[in-house]
């Protein structure tokens, strides 16, 4: 039997990551697809090898070794460049989510992916929760997780805002503007309603 596949997903700084703990704490199995792009990309690996292939990206390479940050320092500056990226690497990171979900056997399983509305390459989720977070506690999120100044933050919600396209599909909207405990609650109720805890 396939199992429900649930997507968590959000704005930047919102914390999808601390949703995601909490479900893994409730019991529940959570696939985390920047974890799943990592191991894709070192060396020999799909994305490791797609961007390697691509002479747009050849800088952001020393030797056979992929500078991640000069990577993600390319990609911030061009949009073409992400766009890029995005349809090398997301085919594979998709592929590779849907042969782990096809491995366990779950009755529901998580998928934690914070580009979801960004990526072309998708499944059909059967439910999204989506995060989201005011923009000052977006920002006082990221200077904190990322150790960067305000401006930096703010820049990174503009552009991120611009290339999100949370359309009405009948997602759950989460507000996260409190503490963990609120979180959880709500996290917990959604989960009951749901008739998945």
């Amino acid at each position: 039997m396939s199992p429900n596949k649930i997507v968590i997903t959000g704005t930047i700084g919102s914390g999808k990551s601390a949703l995601s703990s909490i479900i893994r704490e409730l019991g529940f199995v959570v696939i985390d697809s920047d974890q799943v792009n990592k191991k894709l990309l070192e060396k020999g690996q799909a994305n490791y090898e797609a961007i390697k292939k691509d002479p747009f990206f050849r800088k952001a390479f020393e030797n056979e070794d992929l500078d991640k940050n000069k990577l993600a320092k390319m990609i911030f500056r061009s949009p073409d460049l992400m766009t890029r990226l995005n349809k090398l690497t997301h085919p594979n990171i998709m592929a590779e989510i849907e042969r782990q979900i096809g491995s366990l056997d779950e009755k529901n399983v998580f998928v934690e992916i914070p580009l979801f509305y960004q990526m072309e390459a998708k499944f059909d989720p059967d439910l999204i929760l989506f995060v989201r977070a005011s923009e000052e506690i977006q920002i006082k999120r990221l200077t904190e997780r990322d150790g960067i100044n305000e401006l930096y933050a703010k820049s990174k919600i503009a552009t991120q805002e611009k290339s999100i396209n949370a359309k009405d599909d009948g997602k759950i909207i989460i507000d996260n503007d409190g503490s963990i405990e609120e979180l959880r609650a709500k996290i917990i109720e959604i989960l009951r309603t749901e008739n998945i805890l």
